[in-house]
C-alpha cells in the first residue's frame, strides 16, 4: 500500500517503542513475563465516521502470545480526529493523523491512524480491471476509482479495504495487488465509507512451457540487494512474472544468498548462478560480485522540515570503498520517533506529531540517517501546476500540488492530497496526480487536503495516437546483456511524445529476450524475438537479436577526458564479443574509480557511468562486466 497517507489517505505503522525491565526471561516464580507488546493491524483506512479495531498482542519470555486488547490502556493522541475506546475501538472524527497508543505498565506500542475525508460524498466504487483472468502464481494490480455525486472521480485503491471472496482462490493486500493461488473464481472487492464495488476473476492454471530469470550478467558489490524475477510463458503464448510458487536457489550461497522471494545478498567476491525452478522447469543467470564493500550511506533529503499529516520521501545511496556509489532500493528504514514521523519500506516518511525524528537506513551493519522535523503548521493554501493545460488523446501528464502553510513555508504535496476529475470521460487522474486522457474533452483537476483545495481546466485535444515506433530499431546483443527500449507515439496532427499512457511491453519469446515494464529487454539465449509496445489500441515492434558470443574485451569511452571540479562526466563501456560484435555494456558494468576524493562513479540502477568530479586530480575510472574489465583516466581541474 502506497504510504501516502494523510487528509485523503491513511499510514497505519505499528512499531514497538518500550520493552520492560527484565524484559525476555522469567520471573522469580518461574512463570514467562512479557516481552514486548505489539499493536495491530498494521496498515488500515478509514474514512470520517467510520471505525476500526485495534488489537495489542503480548509476546511472553518463554516465545508464547496473548491477546491483552482489553487489558491495556488505550488512548489516542488527538481526541478531536479519531478517539479509541477502553476496548481498542477508534474512531474517526475529523480528517488528520494521530497516534493510537496501547499501555501496559512499562510497556507500550503505538500505531499511526490517519483518517480520511474521501468518503465525504461518495456515491460509487468502480474495481478494475473487470472480469479478468491471472494465472496460478502470477500477480496483478488492481485499482479502485471513486465516482462522487458532483460527477467527478478520484483514485481510492490506497485508501479503500480490500477483500477477496474465496482467500483459496486469490489473495489481495492491502494496496490492492491480487495474487492467484488456485484455480477458480472469486470476486475482489473494495470498500470505503459504507459504499462497495467489486469485480470477478477467475485464476487460471495454464501449462507452464518455460520460465526466464532476469536480470542477466549483473555484476554487483558487496552487500547489495538484489531483486530476481521469474518470468512464466505459457502454451497459449502469454507470460506473467511469478510471484509465488517459484524455488530460488544461489550456487555459491559464500558470494551470494538469495531469499525465498528472489533477492539476493551479495556477500563476497567471486560468481555465483542464480536459478528459478517451478514445475521442473528452471532457468539461470549468472551474478559477479566484485570486491567493492559498502563504507557509508547518504540519506537524502540530509535535513527536512514538513507539516504534520504530510509526507516526505528519502533516499538512501551507498558508497563503496572502490569509489563508485550505487541507489540502494532495498535498505531496512526506521525512525527513532514514531510518534513524531512513521516510514514505511521504501523510505517514505509520514509526520504524525510535531518534533524531530531521525529517519535511518540501514544495509547490514552499515547506516546513514537523516533529519526530519515535523511542525504544527496548518495547510492556507494549494497551487496545482501545470495551470490550464491541454494534452493528446492517449497521452500522460503529471501535476503537481504544491502547499503553503501557516508558517509561510511551501512544501510539495502532491502524494498526500486527494486528486479528482470532474470529467473522467475525458482524463482520469492517479493518486499520484498522473493525469490519463480518454477523450476530446475537458476537465477540472482538484488537489484536495482537508478542508483546502485547489484546481486547475485541463483540455483533451482532437489529437489522438495514430502510430508508435519502437527505438532502437533491430538492435543486436549478447546473451547476458540488456537493452533499453523507448516508445515514440506519432499523433493525428503530427506531434510526436513518449509520454504514452498505458504503454505494455510484450515480448514474443521470452525464453529468448524477456522485457519489463520499462522497456528494458534482457538477452537470454541466442535467436530473434520481436519486441512489441501496445497504448490505446496501437502497437509497434522491433525485432530484437541476441547473440550467442561471450565478452572478451571492453573499452571504456572517453578514454582521457577533463573536466571541472563540481561538473560531471559521463563515461560508456563498449563490450568486444567472440562472434565479432559490440555492444553498449555500461548497465551491466560495474563501475570504479581509484580515487573517491578526485571523482566517485554511479553505478545502475542511478546513471551507471556518470563521474562526479570533486577535487583537483586524477583518477582510473574502472569497468567490470563479468571479469572482462577496461579503464580510462579523468583529470579533473
Amino acid at each position: 500500500m502506497k504510504n501516502v497517507l494523510c487528509a485523503g489517505v491513511l499510514l497505519l505503522v505499528a512499531t514497538l517503542t518500550g520493552c520492560a525491565a527484565g524484559g525476555g526471561s522469567n520471573n522469580s516464580s518461574g512463570q514467562p513475563t512479557v516481552a514486548s507488546i505489539q499493536v495491530a493491524p498494521p496498515s488500515m483506512s478509514i474514512g470520517t465516521g467510520l471505525g476500526q479495531q485495534f488489537t495489542a498482542t503480548a509476546h511472553m519470555s518463554d516465545g508464547t502470545s496473548k491477546d491483552v486488547t482489553n487489558s491495556v490502556q488505550w488512548s489516542s493522541s488527538d481526541s478531536n480526529i479519531a478517539s479509541v475506546n477502553s476496548a481498542g475501538m477508534a474512531s474517526g472524527s475529523a480528517p488528520g493523523t494521530v497516534i493510537i497508543t496501547a499501555l501496559s505498565g512499562s510497556l507500550k506500542s503505538t500505531a499511526a491512524l490517519t483518517v480520511s475525508s474521501a468518503a465525504v460524498n461518495l456515491s460509487s466504487i468502480v474495481v478494475s480491471p473487470a472480469a479478468s483472468t491471472l494465472p496460478v502464481n502470477t500477480a496483478q494490480q488492481f485499482t479502485a476509482i471513486g465516482n462522487y455525486s458532483n460527477g467527478s472521480s478520484a483514485d481510492l485503491t490506497a485508501l479503500v479495504t480490500w477483500g477477496s471472496a474465496s482467500l483459496n482462490v486469490a489473495t489481495v493486500s492491502a494496496s490492492g495487488l491480487v495474487t492467484g493461488v488456485a484455480a477458480g473464481s472469486t470476486n475482489i472487492s473494495a470498500s470505503l465509507g459504507g459504499i462497495s464495488g467489486s469485480t470477478s476473476l477467475t485464476v487460471s492454471a495454464p501449462s507452464l512451457v518455460s520460465i526466464s530469470v532476469t536480470p542477466v550478467g549483473l555484476t554487483l558489490g558487496i552487500g547489495i540487494n538484489q531483486q530476481y524475477v521469474a518470468t512464466a510463458t505459457y502454451s497459449d503464448g502469454s507470460s506473467a512474472d511469478l510471484t509465488s510458487g517459484v524455488a530460488w536457489t544461489s550456487s555459491s550461497p559464500s558470494v551470494a544468498t538469495i531469499n525465498s522471494s528472489g533477492v539476493t545478498t551479495t556477500v563476497a567476491a567471486g560468481q555465483t548462478t542464480i536459478t528459478a525452478s517451478i514445475s521442473g522447469l528452471n532457468d539461470t543467470s549468472t551474478l559477479t560480485v566484485v570486491a567493492a564493500q559498502l563504507v557509508s550511506i547518504a540519506v537524502s533529503p540530509a535535513v527536512q522540515s514538513i507539516s504534520a499529516g504530510t509526507t516526505q520521501a528519502f533516499a538512501a545511496v551507498g558508497s563503496f570503498d572502490d569509489g563508485s556509489t550505487q541507489l540502494l532500493p532495498s535498505v531496512t528504514w526506521s525512525s527513532s520517533l514514531n510518534s513524531v514521523a512513521a516510514v514505511d519500506a521504501t523510505g517514505l516518511a509520514t509526520g504524525v506529531g510535531t518534533g524531530t525524528a531521525t529517519i535511518t537506513a540501514t544495509s547490514g551493519s552499515v547506516s546513514g540517517t537523516a533529519s526530519l522535523t515535523v511542525t504544527a503548521a496548518t495547510l492556507v493554501s494549494i497551487a496545482v501546476t501545470p495551470a490550464s493545460s491541454s494534452m493528446a488523446v492517449g497521452t500522460t501528464k503529471q501535476f503537481t500540488a504544491t502547499g503553503t502553510f501557516s508558517d509561510s513555508s511551501t512544501q510539495d504535496i502532491t502524494a498526500v492530497v486527494v486528486w479528482t476529475s470532474s470529467s473522467p470521460a475525458a482524463a482520469t487522474i492517479s493518486a499520484q496526480g498522473l493525469a490519463s486522457s480518454v477523450a476530446t474533452g475537458s476537465t477540472t483537476i482538484t488537489a484536495a487536503f482537508g478542508s483546502v483545495n485547489a484546481s486547475t481546466g485541463l483540455t483533451v485535444s482532437t489529437a489522438h495516437l495514430v502510430s508508435i515506433t519502437v527505438a532502437p530499431a533491430n538492435p543486436r546483443i549478447a546473451k547476458g546483456t540488456s537493452i533499453k527500449f523507448t516508445a515514440t507515439g506519432t499523433f493525428s496532427d503530427g506531434s510526436v511524445a513518449t509520454n504514452l499512457s498505458g504503454v505494455s511491453w510484450k515480448s514474443s519469446k521470452p525464453n529468448i529476450a524477456s522485457v519489463r515494464g520499462s522497456g528494458l529487454a534482457h538477452g537470454k539465449k541466442g535467436g530473434t524475438a520481436t519486441i512489441t509496445a501496445s497504448a490505446s489500441g496501437v502497437s509497434g515492434n522491433t525485432t530484437l537479436t541476441v547473440g550467442t558470443g561471450t565478452l572478451v574485451s571492453l573499452v571504456v569511452t572517453p578514454s582521457a577526458p577533463t573536466a571541472a571540479a563540481g561538473t560531471t562526466q559521463l563515461f560508456v563501456a563498449t563490450g568486444t564479443f567472440s562472434d565479432g560484435s559490440t555492444q553498449d555494456i555500461t548497465l551491466n558494468s560495474h563501475w570504479s574509480s581509484s580515487s573517491a576524493s578526485v571523482a566517485t562513479i554511479a553505478n545502475a540502477p542511478s546513471v551507471a557511468g556518470l563521474a562526479n568530479c570533486n577535487n583537483a586530480g586524477t583518477s582510473t575510472i574502472g569497468a567490470n562486466s563479468g571479469g572482462i574489465t577496461g579503464t580510462a583516466l579523468l583529470t579533473v581541474q
